[in-house]
């Protein structure tokens, strides 16, 4: 039954060719699009609310019901831009609020979803958002390494997390402890070149800063120490950008400046994310990055990321182009070893848990030797555990 009236509702409804401009009416669109919402014919719905639109029928209760069908059908995307119409004619649309900030949390974008929460009622606002100052998650990431020759040690990174929000400051820490031993007789400045110890320590801070709805300031520093047997390198990197959010992307442009073993470091970076269906069942990051240190090099970073079931993903990236010293991950991650990256493509899994992300990955890495034309891959596992507080 519930089919059959579905059925008659559109034939009734829908235009046909030319007729489409005289057949959609405020009244005809408002009464079919609220017969569609109360059936919970959420497809339905959203066909009948193109058409109405494309008909010249546009108004915030059809808006309302196209919002809340997108919600339910999990494209988040076009719930966005749904309430977003709603808020031209209402700016203190509580529902649409709540749910633009429920679409940003599905698309893990949870720092600019908290610009939805001061018009939100008090009852729809979660408790874990109702605190000014909190820490949201904590975690660590092991990464064993190893290369193909024996002048290079096998390697391991060790990165410890904290995220906290301090007002509407976001903030992202991590502590981080490289270790590798190798022999380069091509140092010949370096003591006992043929047992270099490497045991690097490192501080990342980065933090976020909602401007409004869409735009987001950005921030970071990332210190390393890094031993050299004789030598130790205080190594200082600053990163200063701006992202935008859209629905269906978001783009995000920043700058990063520094010192990496005393070479200065100038790197321009431009991101677009991209998600197609709505949702994170399919995304998209792409990465120019532009660094001037010597010379000028253009590396180019693409990240693909699949939904294989409500809560495991699968992402797969490369970094095309030769580098040296290298930024990725708004600075998170720095290649600054002694022989150059010719290539670098990973894929990792990550498995959502109830509150705990659980993530492992392989990275496959062609390098050049230094001060040679001869090559050797390293390979690396890397593990990691989130625990969303």
């Amino acid at each position: 039954m519930r089919t059959l009236l579905i059925s008659l509702l559109l034939a009734i409804s829908l235009p046909v060719g030319l007729r489409a401009q005289e057949v959609f009416t405020y009244s005809r669109s408002d009464s079919i699009s609220y017969a569609l919402y109360q059936q919970g014919a959420w497809k339905e719905l959203i066909q009948f609310g193109k058409a109405s639109i494309a008909g010249g029928q546009d108004f915030p209760l059809l808006r309302q019901r196209l919002g809340y069908a997108s919600f339910m059908t999990q494209n988040y995307s076009a719930c966005i831009q749904h309430y977003e119409r709603v808020l031209r004619e209402d700016a203190y649309n509580q529902t649409a609020h709540t749910y633009i900030y429920w679409s940003r949390i599905n698309l893990n974008q949870p720092e600019m979803a908290r610009a939805e929460i001061k018009f939100m009622a008090a009852a729809d606002i979660p408790l874990v958002q109702q605190k000014a100052s909190r820490i949201h998650s904590v975690g660590v990431e092991y990464s064993h390494k190893q290369a193909s020759i024996s002048e290079r040690g096998n390697a391991s990174y060790t990165r410890l997390l904290l995220g906290a929000r301090l007002g509407e400051v976001h903030m992202d820490q991590s502590f981080a402890f490289y270790k590798q031993t190798i022999s380069e007789p091509l140092l010949t400045a370096v003591n006992n070149n043929n047992k270099i110890a490497i045991n690097q320590v490192e501080y990342y801070n980065r933090i976020h800063i909602n401007l409004n709805r869409h735009w987001q300031l950005k921030a970071a520093w990332h210190y390393l120490n890094t031993p050299f047997n004789n030598f130790r390198y205080n190594n200082n990197l600053l990163l200063a950008g701006v992202k935008y959010y859209d629905s269906y992307f978001d783009l995000q442009a920043d700058a990063i400046v520094g010192k990496l073993t005393d070479t200065s470091l100038q790197q321009y970076n431009l991101q677009l994310g991209l998600y197609p269906l709505g949702n994170l069942k399919l995304y998209s990051f792409s990465t120019g990055m532009l660094s001037q240190q010597a010379g000028s090099a253009f590396n180019f970073k693409q990240v693909l990321g699949v939904q294989l079931s409500p809560a495991i993903w699968l992402e797969g990236n490369i970094t095309a182009g030769r580098f040296h010293n290298l930024a990725e991950n708004d600075a998170l991650y720095v290649y600054h070893a002694i022989d150059p990256n010719t290539a670098k493509a990973g894929i990792t899994t990550y498995i959502l848990l109830k509150q705990i992300q659980l993530q492992l990955g392989y990275t496959h890495e062609k390098r050049a030797l230094y001060g040679t034309n001869n090559t050797f891959t390293q390979q690396s596992i890397t593990g990691g555990l989130i625990w969303k507080l």
